[in-house]
């Protein structure tokens, strides 16, 4: 109820906010819908997701700065319940190399997503909105940025929990060769009540890429990137850190609509705390297939209808893991993007 009531109170705001502004108005809406079949083996849960999500926005633009709001709901479907509308709003401020966000903005204004060795995709579309603070640099042939997601606040049950990382890309599209990185800090501490513990990650993913597709035929495409996947993390009241480690790769090959993907994890085991009850899940918040010390999905995706508003896509995906049967996934995405700008809206 509380959270229906902020909701209604921005978008009341914002209204009221219109009727006086003299500046450009920019109206976005982002779509996104989903069909996820997960028919995992053993270890692995399986799990079918099906919904869909909406992000209305509205944003108020004056020089370089840019104030948005809006809301992110999201339809489980079959769910007795749904979750609750998520407020969106943001500050932005642009500058020739920089921009600067501050609030609850979307992932989609991330430079770069986090792969699913760092953030669980099911995890990215419910929580649909970073919470805090991101600084985005672009100048010629690099891009980095580094922002803070504090996606839990302490109470007397609940943890305190926060995700600081950076990202980057050195390099251009069609460049033959490139360079980028992940890295992610985690902490995840203890809530009010006596008798928990705080568990602290550090994850780190250099890599290069071979970019192959501007010395192909038209309409074809081959990438490949490689990189050390490090992740150092413990329980604090422990004296020793578990240090994890291997080497990634991922494959991307397309041909006209029809693509081919493949990522590849040898190393150890990445998720010591998978089974705690403290930990889990919730403190790792990525794919649960890299606490296997080999990992290999490959898939294929079709691209069913796409221009430069809308996507419709199935992938089918095959993942391998050690003396379990073949695991398999379909999934249906539809990505719906629209923007319009309303110049020297006064109002009147």
């Amino acid at each position: 109820m509380k959270q229906t009531l902020r909701t209604a109170i921005c978008l009341i705001w914002f209204t009221l906010t219109l009727q006086a502004y003299a500046g450009d108005i920019g109206l976005s809406l982002s779509y996104d819908g989903l069909f996820d079949n997960r028919e995992y083996k053993n270890d692995m849960l399986p799990q079918t997701i099906y919904g869909m999500r909406l992000i209305p926005e509205i944003e108020l633009v004056s020089g370089n700065s840019r104030l948005t709001g809006g809301v992110s709901g999201i339809w489980e479907f079959g769910a007795k319940s749904q979750p609750k509308p998520g407020v969106v709003l943001y500050y932005t401020h642009k500058s020739e190399n920089w921009d600067a966000l501050f609030g609850s903005f979307p992932r989609s204004r991330l430079q770069r997503q986090l792969p699913d060795c760092m953030l669980y995709d099911s995890i990215a579309f419910f929580e649909s909105c970073i919470q805090g603070t991101a600084f985005q640099f672009s100048k010629g042939t690099i891009q980095a940025e580094v922002y803070c997601n504090w996606f839990s606040r302490q109470t007397q049950t609940q943890r305190e929990a926060f995700r600081i990382v950076s990202d980057g890309f050195i390099g251009s599209e069609g460049q033959l060769f490139s360079a980028g990185w992940f890295i992610a800090m985690t902490h995840f501490a203890k809530p009010k009540e006596e008798g928990h513990f705080i568990y602290e990650q550090f994850q780190a993913n250099p890599y290069i890429q071979l970019d192959l597709s501007s010395r192909l035929p038209d309409q074809v495409g081959l990438k490949t990137q490689i990189g050390l996947l490090a992740d150092i993390q413990r329980l604090r009241i422990q004296d020793y850190w578990h240090v994890p480690m291997g080497l990634l790769a991922n494959v991307d090959a397309s041909w006209k609509d029809l693509g081919f993907h493949s990522t590849v994890y040898s190393g150890k085991a990445l998720m010591p705390f998978l089974n705690d009850s403290e930990a889990g899940m919730v403190f790792y918040r990525s794919d649960p297939f890299y606490n296997h010390d080999f990992f290999c999905k490959a898939g294929l995706e079709y691209s069913l209808f796409k221009d430069s508003s809308v996507d419709l896509s199935f992938c089918w995906d095959f993942c391998f893991t050690p003396d379990t049967p073949i695991h398999n996934r379909q999934l249906i995405k539809l990505t719906c993007n629209l923007e319009q700008t309303l110049t020297r809206f006064n109002g009147k």
